[in-house]
């Protein structure tokens, strides 16, 4: 039987000693852990698309929202996708449970090493859901329909590490709804037939995020490749671990395409290409070109300020594009 070497060894499980989660008891650590909440870097992959959303709705309503209306919906919104963000990462660790103990970046989890039980952990998992979920109650009710679809989906991401090399795809569906969402939550219809162009121009935004969480995702997975292969964990990462800059340069000459697209359809002004279609060009090859795909560390790096550089200009172009209207 072979022997594990030093560094293989799971380092033993110790109690955070520093930053927020070191002042809780002892008792509510493993379910602020499940809900990351020391770990924002993934906050920003729910939130972002529906800040998107909200600038996209903005850009493109006949009426531009106020300041005012724009803001307790970005709020709103905000506040739903902690816990909704949380609900997420307790059924995925639920679900992954043992694979997670074959990974050594993910072994010390709640319920990998046995903090949170399985029941505990859906229980926990349907408490958030229902607690963000609150929120689109109070937004219009096709808010409501839209939220089904995009529960279902997180819902089955977990099991495509199982069944294909492209679980990212899946992933990045129900993180792009939200933009569809966020429109909807401002009184727009995003796939309105008129004027026309807007219905194609959404679909094209949907799909350029959802692009953009496959380059983000499949570096942050080379973080575990190697312990993912071993596992037999699917992912873009192991499929195309020879080639992923490759891979990630033409997911992001797509996007930037997609982007102008929107523009171009949505009939949206200048300052959109410069600062959101330009800004995300420059901010994916800057990012693509300085990763360090073999040092957990940079992939780690990258993906959480990827939001802020990518995302940040997309954003940033849009509400640009409403100020200017308004």
């Amino acid at each position: 039987m072979k022997t594990s070497s030093p560094k293989e060894l799971p380092p033993p499980y110790e109690p955070p000693k520093f930053g927020f989660l070191s002042y809780l008891p002892t008792s509510w650590v493993p379910y602020a852990q499940l809900m990351r909440l020391d770990k924002p870097g993934g906050y920003y992959a729910f939130v972002f698309p529906y800040w998107i959303g909200l600038g996209y709705g903005a850009s493109i309503a006949l009426h531009p929202p106020t300041v005012w209306f724009l803001l307790s919906r970005a709020w709103l919104l905000s506040a739903a996708c902690i816990f909704l963000r949380g609900a997420a990462c307790t059924w995925n660790d639920n679900i992954d449970q043992d694979l997670d103990r074959l990974v050594a970046r993910c072994r010390n989890r709640p319920i990998a090493r046995g903090a949170v039980s399985t029941t505990a952990g859906h229980v926990f998992t349907a408490t958030q859901t229902a607690v963000g979920s609150a929120a689109f109650f109070l937004l219009p009710r096709i808010c409501i329909l839209d939220a089904i679809p995009i529960t279902a989906l997180f819902a089955l991401y977990p099991f495509g590490k199982r069944f294909t090399n492209y679980p990212q795809a899946i992933l990045g569906f129900p993180f792009a709804f939200g933009i569809v969402l966020a429109c909807h939550s401002i009184h727009v219809n995003p796939f309105a037939l008129e004027p026309k162009g807007l219905l194609w121009s959404t679909i094209a935004l949907v799909f350029a995020n959802v692009f953009w969480t496959m380059v983000y995702d499949t570096i942050y997975a080379h973080q575990d490749r190697e312990d993912d292969e071993k596992a037999g964990v699917k992912s873009m990462a192991v499929r195309f671990k020879e080639s992923t800059k490759l891979l990630c340069s033409g997911l992001s000459i797509i996007i930037v395409a997609l982007l102008a697209t929107v523009g171009f359809l949505a009939k949206l002004g200048w300052i959109y290409y410069v600062v959101g279609v330009g800004g995300v060009m420059v901010s994916l090859g800057t990012m693509i070109s300085a990763v360090n795909l073999t040092v957990p560390a940079s992939c780690m790096w990258w993906f959480k300020w990827g939001f802020w550089y990518v995302g940040g200009m997309l954003l940033g172009g849009l509400l640009l594009q409403w100020s200017s209207r308004i």
